[in-house]
């Protein structure tokens, strides 16, 4: 048999494969570190392969097939939960040079995009025709478009366009056995019978490979109004949140944060108050953003809210992607993540509940952290009221606490599932979350995501250990 690289040269061509330790090192650097993956051990690639076209794609997969070479995709690599590492030698297809914008229709309210193309290269397209697509998470500026639909992710405009996954009309995916898929542009849509993509949507490559997607593009809205809003407790920033909901509002945006520092204590406890930040964004048509606020300023003044000013909602707004960046209380943006979790393990827990448990797990959780001897840093809603999310972290020089930390988080996510919710909302499952997701979907449907990967990757060979281990 030929070696790998040399099969991979001859595919597609030698200056876009990668064998260079040094550089093969890079795709093992993630949003991620290593002391979050639980013990496992990362592995460096036996290449990298940047193809150009589908075609080199299926090539690629039509290889590794026949070989039973692992495969590993890799879009912006932004994951922070390990769902682009490998944890064998194998190939990784960095799909980041398949980035054309394929055609935009503006009539139709369209873009075809190859799964490389970063947001922020579709969106300053797309200004010119006034129109957005909608997703729009933290790590704006290195999240590729497939990147996005393979963990279904959601960001800052959820609660108003959905998550990723809520925007794609159609894909072009090509299966581990080198055959490609496509879908016409309006069947995903409107077709009543089976939809064959969606177990393309947040699988994170496990069943194929995103090359091409069709994606939902919106109006620029006519007028867009920020807000930052100070309750004096994250129970009654939370009610005014549901309170909004109930009441038909709808913000594009919705971003609450419970901060230790708003706690005279200097900390977060369950049953005290915390000073608690709510920015909310409204748009659409004047008319009705201006209906929409005067219902918003009636309910928030009956909760005693405090209106911080223009000045920090628009610099919220400005400042929203600053990636690794924590937003604390002062107005302003004090600290980088990497600086103020130095020396820490850290973890990003992000369930999703029924709005009237929040509350509920949110007490619970800060509970079993505190008997734990974690440090919680915020608590916080981003999106929609059912997406409830911490920070946590404990000393990384203490073994001890690493490992306690790890029982802690998995207790309140096994809470979260008791409560009818998900144990991720934002970065998928990947490595770091596969035990407490196959609590939440049970062994029935671990038994038939396996008998679907066997049908459709008989080799096992694509995204090996990822979402639950199949293989």
């Amino acid at each position: 048999m030929k070696s790998v690289t040399t099969e991979l040269n001859e595919i597609v061509s030698r200056q876009n494969v990668i064998t260079d330790s040094g550089l093969l090192k890079e795709y093992l650097r993630t949003g991620l570190s290593p002391s979050n993956l639980d013990g496992s051990e990362l592995v460096a690639p036996i290449a990298a392969v940047r193809p150009v076209s589908t075609k080199h794609v299926s090539d690629i997969l039509q290889f590794a097939t026949k070989e039973s070479v692992p495969v590993f995709i890799y879009g912006g690599g932004t994951s922070l939960a390990g769902g682009i590492l490998g944890n064998e030698p194998g190939i990784i297809i960095d799909m980041r040079s398949m980035n054309n914008i394929i055609s935009v229709s503006l009539e139709d309210r369209v873009a075809r995009v190859q799964a490389g193309v970063l947001l922020p290269q579709l969106n300053s397209v797309l200004q010119a025709g006034n129109v957005f697509m909608a997703h729009d998470p933290q790590a704006f500026e290195t999240t590729t478009i497939g990147g996005a639909v393979a963990t279904n992710g959601t960001g800052y405009l959820t609660s108003k366009y959905g998550s990723m996954g809520d925007q794609v009309i159609g894909m072009e995916v090509v299966l581990p056995t080198g055959d490609i898929l496509g879908s016409s542009q309006i069947a995903q849509t409107y077709s009543p019978g089976l939809n064959v993509g969606n177990i393309f949507i947040g699988t994170e490559g496990i069943y194929g490979v995103i090359t091409e997607v069709l994606i939902r593009l919106f109006p620029e809205p006519q007028e867009r109004r920020h807000y930052a809003l100070e309750f004096e407790s994250f129970q009654h920033g939370f009610l005014a949140i549901q309170r909004l909901f109930s009441e038909g509002i709808i913000p594009a945006m919705i971003n609450f944060s419970e901060d230790e520092d708003g706690n005279d204590e200097g900390k977060i406890v369950a049953d005290s108050l915390t000073k608690s930040v709510l920015h909310i964004t409204l748009e659409g048509l004047a008319g009705v953003v201006d209906s929409q606020e005067a219902m918003v300023w009636d309910l928030i003044s009956q909760l005693g809210a405090k209106d911080l000013g223009p000045t920090e909602a628009q610099q919220f707004w400005e400042l929203r992607h600053r990636t690794g960046q924590v937003y604390r209380n002062e107005n302003r943006y004090k600290v980088a993540a990497d600086d103020f979790l130095k020396g820490r393990v850290s973890v990003n827990i992000n369930t999703a509940v029924p709005s009237s448990r929040v509350l509920e797990l949110r007490y619970q959780a800060i509970n079993i952290f505190d008997i734990a001897g974690v440090h919680i840093h915020s608590c916080s809603v981003l999106g929609d009221p059912e997406m409830f999310s911490m920070l946590v972290s404990v000393d990384d020089q203490n073994s001890q606490d690493a490992s306690k930390l790890e029982e802690a988080y998995l207790a309140v996510m096994s809470i979260a599932i008791e409560m009818g919710g998900t144990i991720e909302h934002s970065y998928g499952i990947g490595l770091r979350l596969q035990e407490p997701y196959a609590e939440q979907i049970g062994p029935e449907n671990i038994n038939l995501a396996k008998k679907m990967k066997n049908a459709i990757d008989p080799s096992g060979i694509l995204n090996r250990g990822k979402v639950v281990s199949l293989n």
